[in-house]
């Protein structure tokens, strides 16, 4: 039987009870991008055409990068002043809480309202590997911004939670739907490195700027590897 060649990140479940399952986050292309056209006119007149980030390779792939946890259930919000959030589930199970504000008092964010979204699922890696839990990248589909975090998933088998900032105004409320994508989860081998300041090699400068001149998706076609997440 041939070797996979695959690194396996697994997700798993105390009682599912039909929760949303995590996916590859290359399934949660938002709206917005697909239905962004891939060249625009510019210029007065218009008499250029430029790419937009719908054909950069960087960017797409940061959206792209790991897995995606979705919401367990829908939850409704109401932000009724400031410094008062009203939520409900549709589930009897803990989906969303409020997050003591002691904890992050003296904080950038110290005066805006967080709220943790619990996750269901305990994340598992392979041995040498953690898991980096960051926000949707590129994504800002939602007036909440998930709080990064990287954890030794190889070795805490334990579920872990996601506080939030809420970035709602007074007066608005929002709705996310069961399954909205809430947290990207990007698996990362841990491994030793080291840094130094060295000079710029000229000769591999001015061949990367001939090569941006010669096709302005240089980089695409000549140094970009696919990646994989399954």
């Amino acid at each position: 039987m041939p070797e996979d060649p695959y690194n396996l990140i697994e997700f798993h479940y105390d009682i599912m009870r039909g929760l949303p399952q995590p996916f590859p986050a290359a399934r949660a292309i938002p709206q917005w991008l697909k239905v962004m056209p891939a060249e625009v006119a510019a210029g007065d007149p218009k008499s250029i055409t430029l790419d937009t980030v719908k054909k950069c390779a960087p960017f797409l792939d940061a959206m792209t990068c790991g897995y995606v946890l979705p919401l367990a259930c829908s939850v409704r919000f109401f932000m009724r002043t400031a410094t008062s959030l009203d939520f409900e589930t549709e589930r009897p199970f803990d989906v969303i809480q409020s997050h003591p504000v002691a904890q992050y008092q003296g904080s950038p964010f110290g005066d805006r309202i967080l709220v943790k979204f619990m996750n269901p699922w305990i994340v598992k890696t392979p041995p040498g590997y953690s898991t980096l839990f960051v926000p949707l990248l590129n994504q800002f589909t939602m007036p909440f911004q998930v709080l990064a975090g990287l954890v030794e998933t190889d070795r805490f088998y334990r579920v872990i939670h996601f506080p939030s900032i809420c970035t709602m105004l007074p007066g608005q409320r929002f709705v996310l739907p069961e399954g909205t994508p809430i947290v990207q989860a990007i698996p990362i081998r841990r491994e030793p490195w080291r840094s130094e300041i060295a000079p710029r090699d000229p000769e591999k400068h001015r061949e990367a700027f001939d090569r941006e001149g010669a096709s302005p998706h240089f980089y695409k076609d000549d140094d970009w590897v696919k990646k994989d997440y399954r």
